[in-house]
Order: structure tokens, then C-alpha cells, then sequence
């Protein structure tokens, strides 16, 4: 299991960031080419749950493959790696994986090694804003935690995954900071609008409001500066 990835500066081309995307390929590409996407040196880092719910989860899978392409692990993600007969798996049939359960036995296999290969649950990703943290749900207080984590580290993982108490903690009017990181980037808690601590940015609109969010490294940073 890959808990925490390095990933270092981009310097040809701009880094973004999307929120949950939820199987909707089209709408993802149609979101891009309005952001003026340049896939030959662009990157683009997603908060975590690429699947479920959507029309085209496989496609989306698919993307791991690409070189422009990142993707944190989400709770969604957490759900089809579960063992088939546990509850998690009861559960994410009941959370838009029944397509998971319709794929034979051997495109299940695959499907998982591609998330267990491609999807830590963290990022570090080196700019010229400061380093920027993507994780899916919640941060702990000192992001080197994360850096550091092993796989025994289960309540911080399952945190990372699937806590929405931070963003509770948030929107009640409480601010805190993420030390030992420029800004970290979340997605998980379906938000009307992006959604900001003092170094945190909750960016899953979609399923509020059937549009994707994308912004830059730079438009991040300015929202949080």
C-alpha cells in the first residue's frame, strides 16, 4: 500500500486540481478543454473518488494511466478495494458501485491493482506557490504525519479517507491550520461552492451542483493567500 507520494515541480507546464469526479469522463473532459487544458504539459491532481455514481467510472480508471493524470485515494476508491463479502463492499453497492459488482471477476482484479498502484492517499506536490497537500478528506495537524504514515496508522488513514469533521469544524466558524505545508486541497463533503480553511480547500461541488471544479495551482493559491 502507497500511503504518501512526492511529486516534484512542473516546470513547462500549470498544475490543477479537480474535485470528486464520480465517473463523469465527459463532463471532466468537457471542464478541461474550458480551462484550456494543455495535456502535453499540464497535470491534473485529483482529490479522490474518480469513481461510482457516473456513467463511466472504467474510463475514468483508465486515467491512471496517463501521464497528466494523479489521483489521490478517496473513500470511494477505499469501498471497491474492500474484500467482496465485507460490509464495505454492502455498502458500496448501495453508493453508486453496482457497475463494480456487474464486471467479471477478473476486470475486478484489475480495476483494484490499477488504484493499489496509482492511488496513495497523499500527495506532496512541489510549485512555485509552496508545497501543496491533496488528500481526499481531512488533514492531520502537521501534514509530515501523512508523509510519514505506515499502514498500521489506521484511524489517520481512515481520517484521510473519509472524516468530514474538519470541513463540520469549518463551516461551524472554526479556523486552524495545516502546518508543515503550503495549503492542502481536499474533495469528500459535497459543498455548494469551494469551501476554505486558513490553508485548506474543499473543492467537491459536484454532486450540489453538476459542475466539476477545477482551478489552478495559482488560483488555489489565491484563494487561500
Amino acid at each position: 500500500m502507497q500511503i504518501h507520494k512526492n511529486i516534484p515541480a512542473n516546470h513547462t507546464g500549470q498544475d490543477f486540481f479537480v474535485g470528486d469526479i464520480h465517473g463523469e469522463y465527459d463532463l471532466l473532459l468537457t471542464t478541461l478543454a474550458q480551462c484550456q487544458f494543455n495535456f502535453e504539459c499540464d497535470r491534473l491532481f485529483s482529490v479522490g473518488d474518480i469513481v461510482d455514481r457516473g456513467v463511466d467510472s472504467i474510463a475514468c480508471l483508465e486515467l491512471l494511466h496517463k501521464p497528466w493524470f494523479y489521483a489521490v485515494r478517496g473513500n470511494h476508491e477505499e469501498m471497491l478495494l474492500a474484500d467482496e463479502d465485507s460490509e464495505l463492499a454492502r455498502i458500496h453497492r448501495n453508493a453508486g458501485g453496482e457497475w463494480f459488482f456487474q464486471c467479471s471477476s477478473q476486470e475486478q482484479s484489475r480495476l483494484k491493482a490499477l488504484v493499489e498502484q496509482y492511488c496513495p492517499f497523499a500527495f506532496t506536490i512541489e510549485s512555485k506557490f509552496g508545497n501543496i497537500g491533496v488528500c481526499h478528506a481531512s488533514s492531520p495537524l502537521h501534514w509530515s504525519a501523512l508523509q510519514n504514515a505506515r499502514a498500521d496508522n489506521i484511524e489517520l488513514l481512515k481520517d484521510c479517507a473519509w472524516s468530514t469533521k474538519q470541513y463540520q469544524q469549518v463551516k461551524k466558524g472554526e479556523v486552524f491550520h495545516i502546518n508543515e505545508i503550503t495549503f492542502v486541497i481536499h474533495g469528500h463533503v459535497n459543498c455548494a461552492r469551494v469551501t476554505t480553511n486558513l490553508n485548506q480547500l474543499w473543492i467537491d461541488t459536484l454532486m450540489r451542483t453538476r459542475r466539476l471544479t477545477i482551478l489552478s495551482a495559482q488560483q488555489a493559491y489565491m484563494v487561500i493567500a
